[in-house]
Order: structure tokens, then C-alpha cells, then sequence
């Protein structure tokens, strides 16, 4: 049989520190604080609403005092879970809470010699705690679950004072028996009897109240959470549904797209051929060019349908196709290139790589405050990163802004979807760091407030010429 253990950290301090606090209360609360025996010892004959009194007294103060460690059993015994061959074991928590008590009365005992009677009340207390735990209320806080705890634990509190419940393992300490002898002396038996009854009577009814209250707002919760999944999956199936749906419209486009590229090329080479034989190399030359545009085209259209796929392409084509897409914007004057690799080559989804850098290449335009000149510059390299024997050669893309920069708050979720300086949508910076890290590459960022924000792309340099690559 193979056992596992699973338990919730959070529950598990809460518990924990409720049971340190144990042991500080005898220091607090006592007889002496609670005045339990002030109503008894003036010097005046005692009479029963002066017993009445202590007794209630004495109610309060083992309620107060119990309360730690029952809460923090409960906790402890709930962030908890026992599992064997994958089946819950609800006795072992049993044991654990009983363990964790029998601990709590005997160090008690030794270090304050005081003795908290294990008795009736204490073992019902128990077996609620145990019961309640396992009900398993994970909508509802801990401090209305403390409050439940604490309505029944002094409910059975109330059992000790009552000389009725003598012949049981009930109230064996001294000051509950020096009650009920008094209760004896004063031949009050009947009102402290007919007392207990009614505080228990009242508490324990109030136990119920309260537990129904949780355990409907227990449900509300969990129908309210199966909503909200139900919906979550609704949206999901909806999403798959209309990329499925989008991908084959893409499909049929590219389809479309492409098979008068292949007419073209096929006539293109039927020309060739023709004007191969009559040795017109002017001609055969510009046919040649023709023949690479079409291929190139052709492989991105691929490379729309196909977002994984990736070609090998030098830093000068990849910037061409940049320049080009932000030919049309107002930021483009203001846009330095200084390209010190053009010939190196990378591996990359060229539609989506050229996307990328022109999202960077928008933002840093918007990050411009205005009635400043914008600063744009983008610089190629290649470095080298690692030690000397693992060294491994990189293509370094950086794109610096001379903006209001980013602040600090803010770095931490920049690349998350919907976080947006702009009121866009926020998935600029999101996709950028998909397409890079997709590539097989680092993006990092680097700003500072009020100076600029630098974004760098380390990209694997392909020391390979692959055949058919893009200049």
C-alpha cells in the first residue's frame, strides 16, 4: 500500500500558531483575572446569585482558555490529508487531533500544574472538531469556522457545573467540584442543574444555526465556483472552436494563395527553359530573381499557417522586412540602424520574428513623451555568451528608446497578457516574448525612469548556410 501525505501550508500555520498561543493563556487568563472566586470570598455568607455568578465565571474562563487549542487542533487536523492506495483515511486525522490534545492538557499540567480535565465535554469537543474537519467547508473563512468552534466548546462548558452530571468523568476539577458542593450546601442544585442545561441548550442551538448558515454558504460558494468553470470551459471550447474554424479558412487561403504562385513558377520555368536555349542570360537573370521571389512568398505564406515553422534568414533580411512594414509611420525618421552582423544567420518564423521587433519598434514610439524628439535606435551584434569552453555564438537584437522608461512597479508583469501602458489590448509584449522564446532565444529588459527602456534579444546563431536561405 503506498501512502501520501498532503497538506495545506497556510491551514497548517494558522493551526500551529493558534496552539502556540495555548500556552500563554493560563498566564492571562486564570481565576484570579476572571474573579471566579471574588463573589465567594468577601467574607459575606454566599448565596446563590453570588454561586450563579462563579459559576458562569468559570464558564467563561475554560471557554476562553480551551479555545486556542481546539481552534488550532482543528486547523491542524484539517490541513491535512491521509492518503492510502489513493482513498482518504479520515481515522488517522481522528488520531492526530486526539494526539494533539492529549499533548496539549499534559504540558499544560507540567508547566503551569494546572489540569485540564479530560473528560465528557472535552471528548465531545473532540469528536466535533474531528466531524467538523472533515466536513470539508474550504469556501467558508477560518474566522467564522472559529466562531462555530468556539460556540460549541463553551456549550459543553457548561456541563462542569452542573451537579447533576457528578457521576460522569464531567467538571473534576477543583474549582467545578467546590461549585457543586457549595450548589449542595445552598440546596441550589436544581437552579445550577436547571442553568447549565439552558446555557447549553442555548449555546449548542446557536451551533446549529451558525453550521447551517455555513454549510448553505458552503454550496452558494461551490455552485458559484462550478458556474464559473462551467463557463471557463464554455469559453474555452468556443475559442478552439473558432481558431479550428479560423485555421481552415487559412488553410483554404493558403491553398488559394498558393496554387497560382505555383502556375507562376511553373511558367517561369517553362521560360527559362525556352530562353536557356537562345542564351538570353539578361533575360535568364531577371527570371532567376522572379523565380526566388516567388519562392520566398510562398514560404510565408507557409509560415503564417505553420507559426512553429522557421527559416533560416540573415539579420539584413530580417531588418528589410522590419524597415519595411514601418516605412509608413511617423516614427520611422526618427529610427537608427547600425548593423553590425548583416551576414549572420538565424533561424526564426520570419512573419512573426518581423512582427516582433515591430511591436517593440511601436512601443518605444509610444513611450516617447510629447514635445520630445524621439530616439530610436536599433543595433545587431554578435556575441558571445558562456564560459570559454561552452561559449556559444548569439545574435544580440537591442532596442532602445530615450522614453519615459518603465517603472519598477510595473516590470514584474510587463510581459503578461493584458498589461498595457497604452490602453491596448497588452498582448504586444506577450507575443514578443512567445516569438522569441519560441525561436529558441532570451528577450530582457533594461529601463529606467525618465531616461529610456532597452530591450534585448539573444537569438542562437546559426553557424550553418542553409540551403535556400534568405539574404
Amino acid at each position: 500500500m503506498k501512502g501520501t501525505i498532503v497538506v495545506n501550508k497556510r491551514e497548517m500555520l494558522v493551526g500551529l500558531a493558534a496552539l502556540a498561543v495555548t500556552f500563554l493563556m493560563p498566564s492571562f487568563f486564570n481565576i484570579q483575572t476572571f474573579g471566579v472566586y471574588s463573589s465567594l470570598a468577601d467574607g459575606s455568607p454566599v448565596r446563590e446569585t453570588d454561586l450563579l455568578n462563579a459559576a458562569l465565571r468559570l464558564v467563561s474562563l475554560n471557554a476562553v482558555r480551551a479555545l486556542p487549542h481546539y481552534v488550532g487542533t482543528f486547523f491542524v487536523s484539517e490541513s491535512v490529508e491521509f492518503r492510502i492506495s489513493g482513498k482518504l483515511r479520515g481515522f488517522l486525522n481522528a488520531a492526530l487531533a486526539l494526539v494533539i490534545l492529549r499533548i496539549i492538557y499534559y504540558a499544560i499540567e507540567k508547566i503551569y500544574g494546572i489540569r485540564y480535565d479530560f473528560g465528557i465535554p472535552a471528548l465531545l469537543v473532540s469528536l466535533f472538531v474531528i466531524l467538523f474537519s472533515r466536513l470539508n467547508f474550504r469556501y467558508i473563512s477560518r474566522a467564522k469556522k472559529a466562531v462555530l468552534v468556539a460556540l460549541v466548546l463553551t456549550a459543553m462548558q457548561f456541563m462542569d457545573i452542573m451537579p447533576v452530571m457528578s457521576q460522569f468523568p464531567v467538571g473534576r476539577g477543583e474549582t467545578s467540584m467546590l461549585i457543586k458542593e457549595l450548589a449542595g450546601i445552598l440546596e441550589c442544585e436544581s437552579l445550577m442543574n436547571i442553568t447549565g442545561a439552558a446555557g447549553m441548550a442555548l449555546f449548542l442551538t446557536f451551533s446549529v444555526f451558525v453550521l447551517l448558515q455555513l454549510r448553505e454558504e458552503n454550496v452558494l460558494h461551490q455552485l458559484a465556483d462550478l458556474k464559473e468553470r462551467n463557463q471557463e470551459i464554455q469559453t474555452r471550447a468556443q475559442i478552439l472552436e473558432m481558431q479550428n474554424r479560423t485555421n481552415r479558412e487559412i488553410q483554404y487561403l493558403v491553398h488559394d494563395l498558393k496554387s497560382p504562385l505555383t502556375a507562376v513558377q511553373t511558367m517561369v520555368g517553362l521560360i527559362k527553359m525556352e530562353h536557356g536555349m537562345e542564351q538570353r542570360e539578361k533575360d535568364l537573370d531577371y527570371l532567376d530573381h522572379m523565380e526566388q521571389a516567388v519562392e520566398n512568398m510562398s514560404s510565408m505564406i507557409s509560415e503564417i499557417l505553420y507559426p512553429d515553422r522557421r527559416a533560416a534568414l540573415t539579420t539584413k533580411a530580417i531588418l528589410d522586412i522590419v524597415l519595411a512594414q514601418v516605412s509608413v509611420t511617423e516614427y520611422v525618421q526618427f529610427v537608427e540602424v547600425d548593423n553590425t552582423c548583416p551576414d549572420a544567420v538565424i533561424s526564426v518564423n520570419r512573419i512573426q520574428f518581423a512582427r516582433a521587433l515591430v511591436n517593440l519598434l511601436q512601443n518605444a514610439a509610444k513611450a516617447i513623451p510629447e514635445g520630445q524628439e524621439p530616439h530610436i535606435r536599433v543595433r545587431v551584434t554578435r556575441e558571445r555568451k558562456g564560459d570559454d569552453h561552452s561559449a556559444q555564438e548569439q545574435v544580440v537584437f537591442r532596442i532602445a528608446d530615450n522614453g519615459k522608461g518603465i517603472p519598477k512597479a510595473k516590470r514584474e508583469r510587463i510581459w503578461e497578457r493584458g498589461a498595457s501602458e497604452w490602453g491596448s489590448s497588452g498582448l504586444g509584449l506577450a507575443f514578443v516574448k512567445k516569438v522569441v522564446e519560441t525561436s529558441g532565444g532570451q528577450i530582457l529588459l533594461d529601463s529606467c525612469e525618465g531616461k529610456g527602456t532597452t530591450f534585448t534579444i539573444f537569438i542562437p546563431w546559426d553557424t550553418a548556410m542553409p540551403e535556400g536561405m534568405v539574404k
